[in-house]
């Protein structure tokens, strides 16, 4: 597979940082086999490519994952978990899905208002969602009452679940939305007897990603191998 050097741009998680990224080539197609292989070297997909940072002058980005059988909820988790116990959970095909687009659309405006992600969202959701790579992804769809309130979007390989985007209405932050979407993903993880769930990048110092250093024990890509971030703290 071959791979290119992106162009610098204006890093999204550190001020006065600028962002390389290698790419996989987008003429073809990854598939669940290769991808897999990419994952296990810190690799992500968004919609048909596998990027990683490159950043000559910062490491900050390190690919984070969670041995599903030795994670234990904290205290916060639980009550997350305890509150959204109402809420059905459909496993499905990526497909287009108007009440999908327009959550989605939702959460662009209100979550990353004047960011760029607010704009276009329908083209945004086809690319992130719909297309897949040839990656084996499922559709996590959430609901209340027969109302969609959070989907997520995920990959199974050999080595785990990754993780790849979710949103969910936003008006609801009292339930934590996020942190369920998650909470069920690790106990399907376990429930289908794969290893890890893969959570893509956290950045140090960066607040939209520092929430992932909760879900614990947490694995980084450091220097070529895995190893623990964090020890588990919580009681399951």
């Amino acid at each position: 597979m071959a791979f290119y050097l992106s162009a610098p741009q204006s890093c999204p998680y550190l001020p006065d940082q600028d962002e390389l990224l290698i790419l996989s080539d987008p003429q073809q197609v990854l598939g669940s086999a290769p991808y897999n292989a990419l994952l296990q070297k810190g690799f992500r997909r968004n919609g048909g490519l596998a990027y990683r940072p490159a950043c000559p002058r910062c490491d900050a980005c390190v690919s984070v994952r969670i041995p599903v059988e030795r994670f234990r909820l904290d205290r916060g988790q639980r009550r997350v978990w305890q509150r959204n116990q109402d809420l059905q959970v459909a496993v499905c095909a990526p497909h287009w899905d108007a009440a999908h687009a327009a959550l989605f659309g939702r959460y662009q405006r209100l979550r990353h208002p004047g960011g760029g992600m607010d704009e276009e969202s329908l083209r945004l959701y086809q690319e992130m969602i719909l297309e897949t790579g040839g990656v084996d992804a499922r559709l996590l769809v959430f609901s209340l009452a027969a109302e969609v309130v959070a989907v997520a979007l995920v990959d199974i390989v050999p080595a785990g679940v990754s993780a790849v985007y979710t949103f969910y209405a936003p008006e609801m932050s009292a339930r934590g939305l996020g942190v369920y979407a998650i909470l069920w993903q690790i106990a399907w993880t376990r429930g289908l007897g794969l290893p890890h769930l893969y959570l893509g990048y956290w950045v140090s110092g960066s607040p939209k990603m520092d929430y992932k250093r909760r879900y614990r024990p947490l694995e980084g890509f450091v220097a070529g191998r895995w190893r623990v971030l964090a020890e588990g703290t919580g009681a399951r």
